[in-house]
């Protein structure tokens, strides 16, 4: 097997200049030599004379020479990422379930639960005079058979939907405060923390953007069938959003948990680069997804791998003007999202039987075993989504899939840069620190 050219701090020179009295000057000075010949980004010079013999002097002259976050921020950011991830899981319910009109206003400050008969009365009353209830529950003569308790099923998809949302702002906020004010956040990393909180926060108003499409009765009226419906641009902006928000938690978290290197060693170069376009590739598909939900294109052509048994389905980009098509032509968005998923199966299938002949470190190459099964999974269930006329539970399953399958490219990604040494030995600089503190 080939060896590949790391560029990275000797991790046996590290541990030798670690195990020697918190490592004696000289083998600090040249550890600190060996890391800026590979490129490792230090924010000191580490010199002999700036260095006592005892450990007191040693340690923060080592912690100096990398900053790096506490491994707790990593699982911090990780746990984060969970919980968005189990979001956009009930957000698929919500919309299968076809509750998220149910709940008519929005509070910054959120909703509380209704507590008696009256207060759920005034929400339903409510909720009736919109097109929802008016299009799809209430018959001529202004009767109804959707009921009180029906109401009470779809409100709760809804109002837990946006409880979470807000919950999930307190879970990454308080331990965000808590990190900073114990200066556990490296500067470098302070200004994409920052930016997740931004778009967190712009969340909450991107998703009660897209319900007001769904409560517009002049935009239903332009509807076809006047089945109200949100936005499907509106929908696949609050997606993407929660896609953005997934990928920068998972990736950075998993930066701190496995530090590594920006760059790439040579022989794997080649396989960042593929993984990177599968990257793109498996998030259009995503975001197409969500126009193909946003015009419940899934409740048509259920058969596979024909169209009602055709290859160009009817109605094929007969909308006009022509961009019209990409985003809401239910034949044309359901035929582009197929050819995406297949397009993404194959090119999977094709770098992973590449990959066989290559050899990789193992935690790339269980990365590539792992984004192959994921693949084959989501296109599996979404053909059978699909051929069940989209049930709840299959298509809130397929939603988690592409959540899935996004998070092991991403993983993919992770894996093809070369672990760094030096912040490995940052971190131990940092325990070390803390234990030398408390011995005192």
């Amino acid at each position: 097997m080939r060896t590949f050219g790391v560029r990275s701090l000797s991790c046996s020179a590290l541990g030798a200049a670690m195990r020697t009295n918190f490592a004696k000057p000289a083998a600090l000075k040249r550890v600190g030599c060996e890391g800026a010949r590979a490129g490792v980004r230090c924010s000191a010079t580490l010199s002999s004379a700036g260095l006592g013999a005892n450990s007191a002097a040693a340690v923060p002259a080592a912690a100096a020479m990398i900053q790096v976050a506490p491994r707790a921020v990593g699982w911090w950011l990780v746990g984060t990422s969970a919980s968005v991830f189990a979001m956009v899981v009930v957000g698929g319910i919500t919309r299968l379930t076809r509750s998220g009109l149910s709940m008519t206003d929005w509070r910054p400050q959120g909703k509380r639960w209704p507590r008696d008969a009256a207060e759920w009365e005034a929400e339903f009353d409510r909720w009736k005079q919109f097109p929802e209830y008016q299009r799809l529950y209430m018959n001529a003569d202004g009767s109804s058979s959707f009921s009180l308790d029906d109401f009470k099923k779809i409100f709760f998809w809804e109002w837990f939907h946006r409880m979470m949302g807000r919950s999930i702002g307190l879970v990454y906020g308080v331990p965000l405060a808590y990190f900073a004010l114990r200066g556990q956040i490296p500067r470098s990393l302070a200004p994409t923390l920052a930016g997740l909180l931004v778009l967190g926060g712009s969340q909450g108003l991107v998703g009660w953007w897209m319900v007001k499409s769904g409560l517009d009765k002049a935009r239903v009226e332009e509807i076809d069938g006047g089945i109200p419906t949100v936005s499907p641009y509106r929908l696949a902006a609050h997606l993407t959003c929660a896609f953005t928000i997934f990928t920068i938690l998972l990736y950075t978290g998993l930066g701190i948990l496995q530090p590594r290197v920006a760059a790439v060693a040579d022989a794997v170069k080649p396989v960042q680069v593929r993984v990177r376009m599968l990257a793109v590739l498996i998030g259009v598909t995503a975001i197409s997804g969500a126009f193909v939900a946003g015009r419940q294109a899934g409740l048509a052509f259920n058969t596979f791998p024909l169209m009602e048994g055709r290859v160009i389905p009817e109605g094929y980009m007969e909308l006009q003007p022509l961009y019209r098509n990409f985003f809401e032509s239910v034949p044309s968005v359901q035929l582009h999202h197929r050819i995406l998923a297949l397009t993404s199966l194959t090119s999977v299938s094709a770098f992973w039987l590449h990959m066989q002949r290559t050899p990789l470190p193992p935690q790339l190459r269980f990365a590539t075993d792992a984004l192959m099964l994921a693949v084959w999974m989501q296109v599996s269930l979404g053909v059978t989504t699909l051929l069940y006329c989209v049930p709840v539970h299959l298509g809130s399953a397929h939603q988690a899939g592409a959540l899935t399958l996004f998070s092991v490219v991403l993983f993919t990604m992770h894996s093809c840069r070369v672990p760094l040494a030096g912040r490995m030995a940052a971190r131990t600089w940092g325990a070390a620190r803390e234990a030398a503190s408390h011995a005192r």
